[in-house]
């Protein structure tokens, strides 16, 4: 470069600098949101176990939703498994006795701790979250019905049942009786309760993706991959199609 034109030469402001960064920044985030959100429609377009039927005199399970956050509910006791051992009603804040069915869900536990209600949401809570720095939780709760919230039914065989039961039981962590560790947090409702869970939150395994898993290890038809709710349900509905 020559003398005349370093002296035309002016070096770009910190504030040209921090805008330039900040839209690198931005189209970086547009740019991983982008492909996140492609991956889940290709994938979750994708079923595994995709020949399942179902069993006329199986176990009958259920998949519910808050139109966000998908759990799994199963009889309490059923096929030999009582649920209610591992999780008594003295665990619950006002539960006398077990009621019929129990739903399990999973996620980041201090998520579940701080956004009791959606509108308790904060962009801090969902970016650690996200992060994969804090523990798993389980959370527990028993219903009357299995159709409190929008849920499909499956009914499944014992085996498939007992391969579900055991996907659910290693998502606790335990304590040296084997026992399920009660997590410090509240429960939302008089019937249910959370436990520390033996994964992390992860961006590639969330909630949703949790019941995808548990879903197509025990033989049922599911997404290659749900990190949201709608696919598990758009591959449930073709069960048998």
């Amino acid at each position: 470069m020559t003398a005349a034109r370093l002296r035309g030469y002016r070096r770009p402001s910190l504030w040209t600098w921090m805008l330039r960064v900040l839209g690198w920044t931005i189209a970086l985030v547009i740019l991983v949101a982008g492909a996140y959100a492609l991956a889940a429609i290709a994938l979750g377009a994708i079923p595994v176990n995709s020949s399942f039927v179902q069993s006329p005199q199986g176990v009958s399970i259920y998949v519910r939703t808050n139109g966000v956050h998908a759990e799994l509910i199963l009889p309490t006791r059923e096929a030999g498994v009582d649920w209610s051992v591992d999780h008594p009603p003295a665990h619950m804040r006002a539960l006398a006795t077990p009621l019929k069915w129990v739903a399990f869900g999973w996620g980041d536990r201090g998520f579940f701790a701080d956004t009791p209600t959606w509108s308790d949401l904060r962009m801090t809570t969902a970016l650690s979250a996200l992060s994969g720095t804090g523990p798993g939780a389980m959370h527990v709760e028993y219903l009357d019905s299995p159709l409190s919230y929008k849920a499909f039914e499956i009914k499944v065989s014992r085996d498939q049942y007992a391969r579900l039961v055991a996907n659910i039981r290693s998502s606790f962590a335990r304590d040296a009786a084997g026992r399920p560790q009660r997590a410090n947090v509240r429960g939302y409702f008089a019937y249910d309760a959370f436990y520390e869970a033996s994964t992390r939150y992860r961006p590639w395994f969330t909630c949703n993706d949790w019941v995808r898993t548990a879903l197509s290890e025990a033989g049922v038809r599911a997404p290659v991959w749900s990190p949201f709710d709608v696919a598990v349900f758009f591959q449930l509905r073709r069960i048998g199609s």
